[in-house]
Protein backbone atom coordinates (compact mmCIF):
# COMPACT_ATOMS: atom_id res chain seq x y z
CA UNK A 1 0.00 0.00 0.00
CA UNK A 2 1.51 3.41 -0.97
CA UNK A 3 1.47 5.87 1.64
CA UNK A 4 -0.56 9.31 1.13
CA UNK A 5 0.74 12.07 0.08
CA UNK A 6 -0.83 15.48 1.98
CA UNK A 7 0.11 18.44 4.09
CA UNK A 8 -1.99 19.33 6.60
CA UNK A 9 -2.32 22.64 8.10
CA UNK A 10 -1.84 24.44 10.54
CA UNK A 11 1.33 22.97 11.45
CA UNK A 12 1.42 23.74 14.89
CA UNK A 13 -2.00 23.35 15.49
CA UNK A 14 -6.00 24.23 14.61
CA UNK A 15 -6.39 27.95 13.31
CA UNK A 16 -8.58 29.31 16.45
CA UNK A 17 -11.12 32.35 15.02
CA UNK A 18 -13.53 33.83 17.77
CA UNK A 19 -17.22 34.56 16.88
CA UNK A 20 -17.37 37.71 14.40
CA UNK A 21 -13.32 38.12 13.80
CA UNK A 22 -11.39 39.58 10.96
CA UNK A 23 -10.04 37.75 8.04
CA UNK A 24 -7.53 35.21 8.85
CA UNK A 25 -3.47 35.65 8.25
CA UNK A 26 -2.97 33.93 4.97
CA UNK A 27 -1.63 30.93 4.94
CA UNK A 28 0.73 29.54 2.14
CA UNK A 29 0.22 25.68 0.86
CA UNK A 30 2.12 23.86 -1.98
CA UNK A 31 0.63 22.87 -5.16
CA UNK A 32 2.76 21.19 -7.41
CA UNK A 33 4.33 22.80 -10.61
CA UNK A 34 2.60 19.86 -13.06
CA UNK A 35 -0.70 19.32 -11.27
CA UNK A 36 -3.88 20.24 -13.05
CA UNK A 37 -5.77 20.14 -9.80
CA UNK A 38 -5.72 19.82 -5.94
CA UNK A 39 -8.14 18.79 -3.18
CA UNK A 40 -8.36 20.81 -0.10
CA UNK A 41 -10.52 19.18 2.84
CA UNK A 42 -11.44 21.05 5.37
CA UNK A 43 -12.88 20.89 9.33
CA UNK A 44 -14.99 23.51 10.92
CA UNK A 45 -14.59 22.29 14.38
CA UNK A 46 -16.32 23.71 17.28
CA UNK A 47 -15.58 23.49 20.88
CA UNK A 48 -18.36 21.46 22.45
CA UNK A 49 -16.64 18.02 20.79
CA UNK A 50 -19.72 18.44 18.33
CA UNK A 51 -20.29 19.83 15.10
CA UNK A 52 -20.88 23.13 15.04
CA UNK A 53 -24.13 22.95 12.51
CA UNK A 54 -24.37 25.26 9.57
CA UNK A 55 -21.64 27.94 10.30
CA UNK A 56 -21.38 30.71 8.35
CA UNK A 57 -17.63 30.13 6.38
CA UNK A 58 -15.99 32.10 4.40
CA UNK A 59 -12.76 30.12 2.75
CA UNK A 60 -10.93 32.51 -0.02
CA UNK A 61 -7.85 31.23 -2.38
CA UNK A 62 -5.36 33.17 -3.48
CA UNK A 63 -2.78 32.67 -6.97
CA UNK A 64 0.61 33.94 -7.02
CA UNK A 65 0.15 37.72 -6.44
CA UNK A 66 -3.69 37.99 -7.34
CA UNK A 67 -6.57 38.79 -5.46
CA UNK A 68 -8.17 36.89 -2.66
CA UNK A 69 -11.51 35.26 -3.84
CA UNK A 70 -14.11 34.01 -2.23
CA UNK A 71 -14.76 30.11 -2.94
CA UNK A 72 -18.61 29.63 -3.94
CA UNK A 73 -20.41 26.37 -2.95
CA UNK A 74 -21.34 24.14 -5.96
CA UNK A 75 -22.72 23.93 -8.20
CA UNK A 76 -21.20 27.05 -8.64
CA UNK A 77 -18.00 28.16 -9.37
CA UNK A 78 -15.18 31.07 -9.01
CA UNK A 79 -12.59 32.32 -11.65
CA UNK A 80 -9.15 32.44 -9.93
CA UNK A 81 -6.58 34.97 -11.83
CA UNK A 82 -3.28 35.59 -10.93
CA UNK A 83 -1.60 39.48 -10.57
CA UNK A 84 -2.49 40.09 -14.50
CA UNK A 85 -5.74 39.42 -14.19
CA UNK A 86 -5.29 35.65 -16.43
CA UNK A 87 -7.46 33.25 -15.45
CA UNK A 88 -5.47 30.62 -14.13
CA UNK A 89 -7.96 28.13 -12.19
CA UNK A 90 -11.82 27.28 -10.79
CA UNK A 91 -12.89 26.71 -7.64
CA UNK A 92 -16.13 25.57 -5.42
CA UNK A 93 -16.84 23.58 -2.42
CA UNK A 94 -19.41 21.11 -1.19
CA UNK A 95 -20.79 20.12 1.77
CA UNK A 96 -19.37 16.69 4.06
CA UNK A 97 -21.17 15.35 7.02
CA UNK A 98 -19.69 16.37 10.35
CA UNK A 99 -18.82 19.53 9.73
CA UNK A 100 -15.74 19.09 6.61
CA UNK A 101 -16.51 20.52 3.45
CA UNK A 102 -14.17 19.33 0.07
CA UNK A 103 -12.79 22.46 -1.80
CA UNK A 104 -11.73 21.34 -5.77
CA UNK A 105 -9.30 23.47 -7.65
CA UNK A 106 -9.13 22.84 -11.23
CA UNK A 107 -5.34 24.23 -12.51
CA UNK A 108 -6.23 25.33 -16.38
CA UNK A 109 -2.37 27.02 -16.43
CA UNK A 110 -0.09 24.76 -13.94
CA UNK A 111 2.74 26.57 -12.57
CA UNK A 112 5.39 26.99 -9.87
CA UNK A 113 3.18 29.98 -8.34
CA UNK A 114 2.79 30.60 -4.33
CA UNK A 115 -1.11 29.44 -3.30
CA UNK A 116 -2.84 30.74 -0.28
CA UNK A 117 -5.54 30.28 1.77
CA UNK A 118 -7.55 32.89 4.11
CA UNK A 119 -10.61 32.19 6.41
CA UNK A 120 -13.35 34.36 7.93
CA UNK A 121 -15.17 32.82 10.68
CA UNK A 122 -18.85 34.71 10.45
CA UNK A 123 -20.55 31.94 13.21
CA UNK A 124 -21.60 33.69 16.35
CA UNK A 125 -18.82 31.29 18.04
CA UNK A 126 -15.58 30.58 17.94
CA UNK A 127 -14.36 27.73 15.89
CA UNK A 128 -11.48 25.73 15.39
CA UNK A 129 -10.09 25.03 11.55
CA UNK A 130 -7.91 21.99 9.90
CA UNK A 131 -7.44 21.52 6.28
CA UNK A 132 -5.59 19.00 4.30
CA UNK A 133 -4.24 19.09 0.95
CA UNK A 134 -3.12 16.48 -2.27
CA UNK A 135 -3.67 16.21 -5.52
CA UNK A 136 -5.34 13.02 -4.68
CA UNK A 137 -9.16 13.39 -3.15
CA UNK A 138 -9.06 10.38 -0.81
CA UNK A 139 -5.68 11.41 0.36
CA UNK A 140 -7.15 14.92 2.24
CA UNK A 141 -8.99 12.39 4.69
CA UNK A 142 -6.65 12.77 7.86
CA UNK A 143 -7.54 12.25 11.45
CA UNK A 144 -5.81 14.63 13.71
CA UNK A 145 -4.94 13.96 17.41
CA UNK A 146 -5.56 17.14 20.14
CA UNK A 147 -5.26 16.41 23.35
CA UNK A 148 -3.73 17.96 26.89
CA UNK A 149 -0.76 15.96 26.94
CA UNK A 150 1.17 16.67 30.81
CA UNK A 151 -0.76 14.95 33.73
CA UNK A 152 0.33 14.97 37.28
CA UNK A 153 -1.24 13.87 40.47
CA UNK A 154 0.01 14.14 44.21
CA UNK A 155 -1.20 12.15 47.16
CA UNK A 156 0.10 11.17 50.08
CA UNK A 157 2.18 8.34 51.52
CA UNK A 158 0.75 5.15 50.48
CA UNK A 159 -2.66 6.65 49.84
CA UNK A 160 -5.20 5.96 46.88
CA UNK A 161 -4.23 8.22 44.09
CA UNK A 162 -6.96 9.49 41.59
CA UNK A 163 -7.63 8.42 37.91
CA UNK A 164 -6.15 10.62 35.07
CA UNK A 165 -8.90 10.99 32.46
CA UNK A 166 -7.45 12.65 29.28
CA UNK A 167 -9.86 14.40 26.74
CA UNK A 168 -9.03 13.19 23.19
CA UNK A 169 -10.48 15.40 20.46
CA UNK A 170 -10.63 14.42 16.56
CA UNK A 171 -10.14 17.99 14.76
CA UNK A 172 -9.15 15.92 11.47
CA UNK A 173 -11.01 14.80 8.12
CA UNK A 174 -11.15 11.57 8.64
CA UNK A 175 -12.28 9.06 12.08
CA UNK A 176 -9.46 8.44 14.63
CA UNK A 177 -7.68 5.23 15.84
CA UNK A 178 -5.65 4.70 18.57
CA UNK A 179 -4.58 1.37 18.73
CA UNK A 180 -2.17 1.13 21.82
CA UNK A 181 -5.59 -1.29 23.61
CA UNK A 182 -6.46 -1.18 27.46
CA UNK A 183 -4.55 -2.76 29.89
CA UNK A 184 -1.01 -1.56 28.69
CA UNK A 185 1.67 -0.78 31.04
CA UNK A 186 2.40 2.95 30.59
CA UNK A 187 5.72 2.61 32.87
CA UNK A 188 6.65 4.31 36.48
CA UNK A 189 3.05 3.36 38.09
CA UNK A 190 0.44 4.53 35.20
CA UNK A 191 -1.72 1.33 33.16
CA UNK A 192 -3.90 2.70 30.74
CA UNK A 193 -7.13 1.44 31.95
CA UNK A 194 -9.59 2.66 29.06
CA UNK A 195 -9.47 4.08 25.85
CA UNK A 196 -11.98 5.47 23.36
CA UNK A 197 -11.46 4.38 19.54
CA UNK A 198 -12.20 5.18 16.79
CA UNK A 199 -12.88 9.02 17.40
CA UNK A 200 -15.08 10.66 14.79
CA UNK A 201 -14.63 13.97 13.41
CA UNK A 202 -15.71 16.96 15.43
CA UNK A 203 -16.05 14.78 18.24
CA UNK A 204 -13.94 13.57 21.57
CA UNK A 205 -13.01 10.53 23.24
CA UNK A 206 -10.68 9.84 26.35
CA UNK A 207 -8.32 8.13 27.99
CA UNK A 208 -8.21 6.83 31.65
CA UNK A 209 -5.33 5.79 33.12
CA UNK A 210 -4.83 4.16 36.62
CA UNK A 211 -1.74 5.84 39.27
CA UNK A 212 -0.47 3.41 41.61
CA UNK A 213 0.10 4.72 45.02
CA UNK A 214 3.28 6.75 46.13
CA UNK A 215 5.85 4.37 48.06
CA UNK A 216 8.69 5.04 50.22
CA UNK A 217 11.85 3.83 49.06
CA UNK A 218 13.95 2.37 51.85
CA UNK A 219 17.85 3.05 52.28
CA UNK A 220 17.84 7.08 52.59
CA UNK A 221 16.59 8.25 48.86
CA UNK A 222 13.44 9.24 50.76
CA UNK A 223 10.50 10.46 48.29
CA UNK A 224 10.55 9.37 44.99
CA UNK A 225 8.74 12.03 42.31
CA UNK A 226 7.96 9.29 39.37
CA UNK A 227 7.44 10.67 35.41
CA UNK A 228 6.89 8.85 32.19
CA UNK A 229 6.66 9.86 28.73
CA UNK A 230 4.45 7.52 26.53
CA UNK A 231 3.71 7.88 22.88
CA UNK A 232 0.26 6.57 21.82
CA UNK A 233 -0.34 4.45 18.68
CA UNK A 234 -2.61 6.04 16.50
CA UNK A 235 -3.12 6.62 13.17
CA UNK A 236 -1.81 9.97 12.78
CA UNK A 237 2.05 11.03 11.97
CA UNK A 238 2.84 13.64 14.16
CA UNK A 239 4.42 11.91 17.06
CA UNK A 240 4.40 14.80 19.79
CA UNK A 241 0.67 15.47 19.35
CA UNK A 242 0.18 11.47 20.93
CA UNK A 243 2.54 12.01 23.45
CA UNK A 244 1.90 11.67 26.62
CA UNK A 245 3.76 13.51 30.09
CA UNK A 246 2.69 11.93 33.15
CA UNK A 247 4.07 12.44 36.71
CA UNK A 248 3.04 11.42 40.52
CA UNK A 249 4.28 12.93 43.85
CA UNK A 250 3.88 12.66 47.29
CA UNK A 251 1.77 14.90 48.56
CA UNK A 252 2.93 16.97 51.80
CA UNK A 253 0.85 16.93 54.60
CA UNK A 254 -0.28 19.87 56.57
CA UNK A 255 1.83 18.22 60.07
CA UNK A 256 4.66 17.74 57.55
CA UNK A 257 4.34 21.56 55.97
CA UNK A 258 4.49 22.94 59.93
CA UNK A 259 7.57 20.92 60.66
CA UNK A 260 9.50 22.22 57.68
CA UNK A 261 7.86 25.88 58.68
CA UNK A 262 9.07 25.21 62.64
CA UNK A 263 13.02 24.32 61.18
CA UNK A 264 12.90 26.66 59.24
CA UNK A 265 12.40 29.52 61.56
CA UNK A 266 14.72 28.05 64.24
CA UNK A 267 17.54 28.32 61.19
CA UNK A 268 16.72 31.77 60.64
CA UNK A 269 16.45 32.70 64.21
CA UNK A 270 20.03 30.83 64.91
CA UNK A 271 21.35 32.99 61.92
CA UNK A 272 20.15 35.84 63.86
CA UNK A 273 21.86 35.07 67.48
CA UNK A 274 25.22 34.44 65.53
CA UNK A 275 25.07 37.76 63.87
CA UNK A 276 23.90 39.42 66.37
CA UNK A 277 26.95 38.05 68.95
CA UNK A 278 29.75 38.84 65.84
CA UNK A 279 28.10 42.80 65.48
CA UNK A 280 28.41 43.50 69.04
CA UNK A 281 31.78 42.01 69.58
CA UNK A 282 34.56 45.63 69.04
CA UNK A 283 37.18 45.06 67.92
CA UNK A 284 39.60 46.16 70.56
CA UNK A 285 38.35 43.26 72.47
CA UNK A 286 39.91 40.99 70.45
CA UNK A 287 43.18 39.00 71.62
CA UNK A 288 46.22 37.32 69.86
CA UNK A 289 44.08 34.54 69.32
CA UNK A 290 41.68 36.24 67.32
CA UNK A 291 43.85 37.69 65.36
CA UNK A 292 46.22 34.91 64.47
CA UNK A 293 44.65 31.30 63.74
CA UNK A 294 45.25 28.28 66.02
CA UNK A 295 47.63 27.15 65.77
CA UNK A 296 50.40 29.90 66.69
CA UNK A 297 53.69 29.90 65.38
CA UNK A 298 56.28 29.51 68.11
CA UNK A 299 57.44 32.81 67.60
CA UNK A 300 54.07 34.40 67.56
CA UNK A 301 53.16 32.90 70.97
CA UNK A 302 56.61 33.70 72.33
CA UNK A 303 55.56 37.70 71.04
CA UNK A 304 52.33 37.46 73.47
CA UNK A 305 53.78 35.92 76.58
CA UNK A 306 56.94 38.08 76.39
CA UNK A 307 57.39 40.91 79.09
CA UNK A 308 56.51 44.65 77.11
CA UNK A 309 59.47 45.93 79.14
CA UNK A 310 62.00 43.05 77.99
CA UNK A 311 64.41 44.42 75.14
CA UNK A 312 65.29 42.09 72.92
CA UNK A 313 69.03 43.31 72.41
CA UNK A 314 71.30 42.58 75.42
CA UNK A 315 72.47 45.78 76.95
CA UNK A 316 75.99 45.10 77.05
CA UNK A 317 75.88 44.94 73.01
CA UNK A 318 73.90 48.69 72.81
CA UNK A 319 75.70 51.69 73.14
CA UNK A 320 75.75 53.85 76.16
CA UNK A 321 72.10 54.43 76.76
CA UNK A 322 72.18 57.20 79.99
CA UNK A 323 71.03 59.69 77.61
CA UNK A 324 68.96 57.66 75.08
CA UNK A 325 65.55 57.19 74.96
CA UNK A 326 65.91 53.70 76.30
CA UNK A 327 67.50 54.79 79.99
CA UNK A 328 64.34 53.78 81.71
CA UNK A 329 64.66 50.50 80.19
CA UNK A 330 65.00 47.77 82.49
CA UNK A 331 68.08 46.49 83.47
CA UNK A 332 69.68 43.00 81.53
CA UNK A 333 68.67 40.09 83.81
Amino acid sequence: MVDPVFQMYPEEGPLRLAAGSPPSTPVAFQVGAQLSGVFLRLIKAGTECAPPGESAVVVELRAGEGDFVPVPRGPDTVTIDDASLTPVATASWIPEPRGVILISVSIGKPSERPWEIRITNKAPVELLFVWVVSDLEDDTRQPRLMMERSHGREALLGKPVGDIVVNVANVGTRELTIDTPAGTDLGNGFLLDERTSPVLPNACGHLRIKVAPIEFVPGGVGFVRHSTDFTLQADTRDVEERTLHLTRSEKVSKEKEKEKEKEKEGKEKEKEGKDKENKDTPDELMMVGDLFPTPLSPLVAWAGAASPHVHFIPQELRPDVSTSALVHEDPAP
